[in-house]
Order: C-alpha cells, then sequence, then structure tokens
C-alpha cells in the first residue's frame, strides 16, 4: 500500500480565465489571470479554447509588388441575397507599384482594376496614405443609377469604381456617385473632383463623402460625392489650433456624430444644417458644430482606429483607449508592457474587429516584443464584455503586416495579409499553430502564501474538439524560500477519440511558489481547468 503523507494537500484550481495581465509582475497578477496566453480564447469559466490559424491563400499579388493596404466592402448584388457564398464580398489590394487589385474574398477572382494603372500614392513609407469606402450598394433589381460603387482616395486624388470602370480625377464622374439622372436629368454630367486637400481618411456621413487631408477637411453637397462646390453645399474647413500637432489620421462616424481623429486629439462635427435655396443669390450653406472631444487623446498612426459597436479604439504613445460619447478611456493597461515594445520599422500597426466562437473582438495587429525576448508579429485581441473586460494574443503564423474585416450579416470576418498573400484569420483548426499558457507564480491563499510548499501533482482538464487527439506539454518551476526549487517537465495526452479527461501528472519541487508553463500544436481542444497540489511543510523563516 503507498504511504500516505499526514500533510492534507494544497490544491489550487484554475478556471476562471480572466485574461492576461502583463502589467504587474508575474507574481501579483490575480491568480486566475494568465501571465501569458498565445492563442487560447477564454469563452467563459471553465471554457478556454484554442483559436484556430488562418485559411489558404486567396490572393497573391503580381511579381515585383506588395500588398501595402487593404480594404474590403461590399458594392453589388452580383447573386441572390443570402445566396452562398455571401455575393459580392470584395477586398481591395493597394499595391507598391501604386495600383488596385480588387478581389472577389470567397471566390479568389481578380477583376482587372490594375490595367487601369497607378491609382494611389505617391506612396510615402511607412505611413502610405490611402482609404477606401463604399458609398453605394446596388440596389435590388438595380436600374441604370442604381448601380453601386466603392471610393479610392489618397495623395494622388478621388477615383470612383463600380466594378467596371475606374473613374480618376478630372474625368466624367458616374451618376452612381451623383444621381443627377434621377433628380435632374438635363444637368451636365459633373467631373470627378481634382485639388481636394491630398486625401489621408475618407468617410460618409449625413450622405456627404467627407475626406481629410493633413491638417483641412473637405466635405460634398448632399447625396452627391463628387461635387464640393460651396454653392451646393460642399465646403471645407482649415485646422487652427495647437491640438493637432501633426495631421489628421481617420474620420469617423457613430452615434451621430463625425469624428475627426488627429495624432493627438479628437474632435467631432454634428448638428449639420444645409441653409439657402441653390440660387446665385442665395447659394446652399452648410452649417455644422465643430467641437473637441479629448485635447490628448489622438490615433497616432495612418491607420483606421479600431470598430467595436458604436465604440472606437485609438492606438498612441500613451497606449490604447476607447472612445465612448465624449470621452477617451484607457484599455490597454494589461497589455501595456507589450504596447511599450512597439516595432514601427517594418510596418505600422493596424486594427480589425472579428467574430470568434460567436463573441465579437477587437484585433490590433503589430510587431512587439514578447516576454521570451523575441520580436515577432502578434495580434492582440480585446474583449469587451461588459463588466469583464480583458485581453489575450494570439499569433496565425505568419508575419501579418495589415489587418482588416469585411462584415455582412452583423458577422465580421478578419483578414490579413503578410505583404504578398491574402489570407482569412481564424478560418479553421490548425496543427501547426502553438498554443501556450503561462500562469501566475502561484502561492496559494492568506498564510499558504508564505508557506513552503512540496509540489505533488498537477491535473489538466481537457476536452477535445477536433477528434484528432491532444497533447500539451510544459514545466512546472517551484522556488522561493531558501529551498532547492526546481524544473519539472509535464506532460497531458487525450487519445483521439477520447472526448474528455481529466489528466494527471507528477511533479516534483519544493518553494514557496510554482509556475505552470503549457504549449500544444494540437488543433483544437479545450482546457477546462488546472489543478496544481502541493503539501504545506512550514512557514518560511520559521
Amino acid at each position: 500500500m503507498p504511504i500516505q503523507s499526514g500533510n492534507p494537500p494544497d490544491i489550487i484550481t484554475l478556471n476562471a480565465w480572466k485574461g492576461l495581465n502583463q502589467q504587474s509582475k508575474r507574481g501579483s497578477i490575480d491568480d486566475e489571470e494568465e501571465w501569458w496566453n498565445e492563442n487560447l480564447f477564454a469563452i467563459g469559466p471553465g471554457n478556454l479554447r484554442t483559436c484556430w490559424g488562418r485559411g489558404p491563400v486567396i490572393y497573391t499579388a503580381p511579381a515585383g509588388t506588395l500588398i501595402w493596404r487593404i480594404f474590403f466592402g461590399f458594392y453589388g448584388n452580383q447573386t441572390p441575397q443570402f445566396g452562398a457564398p455571401p455575393p459580392g464580398a470584395m477586398g481591395w489590394m493597394f499595391l507598391s507599384d501604386g495600383t488596385i487589385d480588387e478581389v472577389d474574398i470567397n471566390t479568389g477572382q481578380v477583376t482587372g482594376l490594375r490595367a487601369a494603372g497607378a491609382a494611389w500614392g505617391p506612396a510615402t513609407y511607412p505611413q502610405l496614405w490611402a482609404s477606401a469606402k463604399v458609398w453605394r450598394p446596388a440596389f435590388v433589381g438595380s436600374q441604370v443609377g442604381q448601380q453601386g460603387g466603392v471610393l479610392f482616395g489618397s495623395p494622388a486624388g478621388l477615383y470612383a469604381w463600380d466594378g467596371a470602370t475606374l473613374s480618376p480625377p478630372g474625368s466624367p464622374a458616374p451618376d452612381w456617385l451623383t444621381d443627377l439622372q434621377e433628380s435632374d436629368p438635363e444637368a451636365p454630367i459633373p467631373p470627378m473632383p481634382s485639388g481636394l486637400p491630398g486625401i489621408y481618411a475618407m468617410e460618409v456621413y449625413q450622405s456627404r463623402l467627407w475626406v481629410a487631408g493633413k491638417d483641412v477637411i473637405s466635405f460634398s453637397a448632399p447625396s452627391n460625392g463628387a461635387d464640393f462646390s460651396t454653392i451646393n453645399g460642399g465646403g471645407s474647413l482649415g485646422y487652427f489650433g495647437d491640438r493637432l500637432v501633426y495631421s489628421y489620421m481617420d474620420l469617423c462616424q457613430s452615434s451621430g456624430f463625425l469624428y475627426c481623429f488627429g495624432d493627438s486629439s479628437t474632435d467631432m462635427i454634428w448638428n449639420l444644417s444645409l441653409v439657402g435655396s441653390g440660387t446665385v443669390e442665395a447659394p446652399f450653406t452648410t452649417n455644422f458644430i465643430y467641437s473637441n472631444v479629448d485635447p490628448q487623446v489622438g490615433q497616432r498612426f495612418p491607420r483606421p482606429i479600431g470598430r467595436i459597436g458604436r465604440y472606437m479604439a485609438t492606438f498612441n504613445g500613451a497606449g490604447i483607449f476607447l472612445m465612448e460619447g465624449g470621452e477617451g478611456r484607457p484599455i490597454g493597461d494589461k497589455v501595456s508592457s507589450l504596447w511599450n515594445t512597439l516595432n514601427t520599422a517594418t510596418y505600422l500597426p493596424t486594427f480589425a474587429p472579428a467574430n470568434m466562437f460567436g463573441f465579437r473582438v477587437l484585433l490590433l495587429n503589430g510587431r512587439f516584443t514578447d516576454p521570451w525576448g523575441v520580436t515577432r508579429n502578434l495580434l492582440l485581441m480585446w474583449h469587451p464584455t461588459k463588466g469583464h473586460e480583458f485581453w489575450s494574443v494570439a499569433s496565425q503564423g505568419v508575419e501579418l503586416t495589415n489587418i482588416g474585416s469585411y462584415e455582412q450579416d452583423s458577422l465580421m470576418i478578419p483578414y490579413g495579409t503578410d505583404g504578398t498573400n491574402l489570407y482569412q484569420l481564424f478560418a479553421r483548426p490548425d496543427p501547426t499553430l502553438i498554443k501556450r499558457l503561462s500562469t501566475k507564480s502561484l502561492r496559494g491563499k492568506d498564510a499558504a502564501q508564505l508557506g513552503i510548499k512540496n509540489s505533488k501533482r498537477i491535473y489538466c482538464e481537457l476536452d477535445d474538439n477536433d477528434g484528432r487527439g491532444v497533447q500539451i506539454t510544459g514545466q512546472v518551476t517551484s522556488g522561493g524560500g531558501g529551498v532547492p526549487g526546481g524544473v519539472q517537465g509535464i506532460d497531458f495526452e487525450l487519445a483521439p477519440g477520447a472526448n474528455t479527461g481529466i489528466i494527471p501528472s507528477p511533479i516534483s519541487g519544493a518553494g514557496i511558489w510554482a509556475t505552470v508553463d503549457l504549449q500544444s500544436f494540437s488543433p483544437d481542444f479545450t482546457i477546462e481547468r488546472i489543478h496544481l497540489s502541493a503539501e504545506e511543510r512550514t512557514l518560511f523563516g520559521a
């Protein structure tokens, strides 16, 4: 009969999965937080599921070019609504030679938009100013004037594209952008606007097109994205003041306001009104209120801000902020040590919302240095669950230089590029994608925190969601208290076909604290709980 210890074991159970904490030291975070969590998605207590990996290549850039910016949208009913695949989901690849490729992200079909020549630039690395915005989708049963189109903007000007014709600055504006064929069939066809103030960002707000240059915002006449004349209600406003240090970075409308994000401040436009009769004697004039939201929180980089519902996230030198109404609230505290390692020498960070396992998250892609000193591509993942906001980290096995999302039926599907290929992200279980979990330096509660303990067993409760089996390896490290600690290898294995199990692994080592570090390449599994068992021997210093 095995010898039994007279000391009952202390068991520390981890199952709440409260998220990543890289703000505090490893011994000071909450027991249920993770010191490191990579490609493990906390669905709820007792449900820490593996993230999926990227899908197959959808598009490859032509030889000699790189994908520098990516945008997504829908502007035409190519197949019936609710058809399969979803109709008209498009991606626009802004390439390093100044041309654009349009890609059907469901079929991979590439439209020859590149044949029209350069449509964006000049390219200034790493800023690469560019924007794309759908003006309108096609109406069901569309007729002439009802087809949809998308607008491309850059310092080279404003371009319109409807799937067949690219309209550059100075060329005749398409009717779907002006609506003149329906409202005034006798009116002359206006040209696409020229001389707009560079185009760093675009937005459609109150049926008008708004474009931002370095420190100027221009807006079109109502329902006419090609007419910026003041007589018809268009116009421009220059920036005056000391809050905009360098330039506007993005425009974004939400909850009835147009937010104007500078590099170090945020303003908003609201309460639009159109006065006048449209005659020479009484031209239309657009009035609105332009006011400051936050004088110290802005968007540091020339990339779209993050959209998560009706709220907006920005990144800057001070951290990551969520814009809620008139307040920029910091949300990046728990990933502050990661954010402070951001490396922008190769590419700039980008946001993308995504739906995963029925939950909406916000992804922040960038090049960071992990806790082991390795600088690599990571996706910081913010989970905005009300009352339980938290962070985790993901990766996709390639160096993603840009990410974005396509939205349809209220689902946000994330995509990313490594500069050469376009992928759907988190598309399928991946047996090559590493999953990592590192716990707090666990010490127990109350008086047990200063007790020297002998580690005995560690248990892992697992579920196999894929059927190919699960294998997790790692180590338990013990130390502290002036006694020999130790590093003990551990291994948990769930055989193929075994759906669930509670798997023990013997460990040894003594000390005040113990850490658990796990890793796996198994394609799709769930960690329900981890139990660490130890015997208390004596109080440290007694």
